[in-house]
């Protein structure tokens, strides 16, 4: 019995050294249950450039991962926020397009609650990136994120204080005339959407409160994590090493147990 014990004990500490020293997981892209299908006005004004976030994504080489065009509404994806298992070093890159007037500085925000309960006291919205329109297109910017965190983006609309975010329960309701499905939202309107695209995600905001013109291509930028890492979609976090290792810990615990009745 001693012989089993000292080989299970061997066996639960390489398990855990692997876990360790093994490459961390992809961030993991978070959906939060939003359903609504956000549906992006195109072109009312007359212009097939404005109000037309196809057109820039074709402008700016951004396609499906397949190569294939991305439809505004068709390949939206219903994600909120970001989680990584480790501390890593993310870009993202402003690509200045649509029409906006607006100065909405756009930055990273912090989750450290429940994102299926929301809570504004868990958020934390760091120094802003950049501010749109006072910098050139395809400028590219770095930043970290600690390991455990939950994050995601904002706008700071105009610069007024009101914060525009990837959370959906974070923002405030749809009241634009031009958001032709105001009924269908439960919580805060959706102004940030996302797409896997062969540039990371690709994300597009609507960048005036209520929903504005429902252009979504006011302010988009692509992200990325810069060691290549990639991204794993959808549901809750895995465990991470310390969780592997507390499990180790109580088959170490359980063998011992038994070997002591066995005496």
């Amino acid at each position: 019995m001693k012989k089993n014990f000292i080989t299970l004990t061997l066996a639960v500490s390489t398990i855990f050294l692997l876990a360790l020293n093994a490459n961390a997981l992809p961030t993991q892209v978070i959906d939060l249950g939003d359903t609504t299908i956000e549906e992006v006005n195109t072109g009312y004004t007359g212009d097939y450039r404005r109000e037309n976030l196809g057109y820039w994504f074709d402008e700016n080489g951004i396609t499906n991962t397949d190569g294939t065009a991305i439809d505004p509404v068709a390949d939206q994806l219903q994600y909120e926020l970001f989680y990584t298992d480790t501390t890593r070093e993310y870009e993202v890159e402003f690509l200045g397009i649509g029409y906006a007037a607006y100065k909405s500085p756009f930055g990273v925000f912090s989750y450290t609650g429940d994102p299926l309960n929301y809570d504004s006291s868990d958020m934390t919205f760091d120094d802003p990136l950049f501010v749109q329109n006072r910098v050139e297109a395809n400028t590219t910017y770095n930043f970290t994120v600690e390991a455990g965190s939950y994050f995601g983006f904002y706008v700071n609309s105009n610069g007024s204080g009101k914060m525009l975010t990837t959370m959906v329960a974070a923002n405030p309701d749809a009241s634009s005339g031009r958001v032709n499905n105001k009924e269908q939202y439960t919580s805060g309107l959706d102004h940030a959407l996302f797409y896997e695209t062969n540039k990371g995600y690709t994300i597009s905001f609507e960048d005036i409160v209520g929903g504005g013109d429902a252009d979504y291509e006011d302010l988009v930028v692509n992200f990325s994590p810069t060691d290549d890492s990639g991204f794993v979609g959808g549901g809750v976090p895995t465990p991470e090493p310390a969780t592997i290792f507390l499990l180790g810990l109580g088959l170490i615990g359980i063998a011992a147990i038994g070997r002591r009745k066995l005496r």
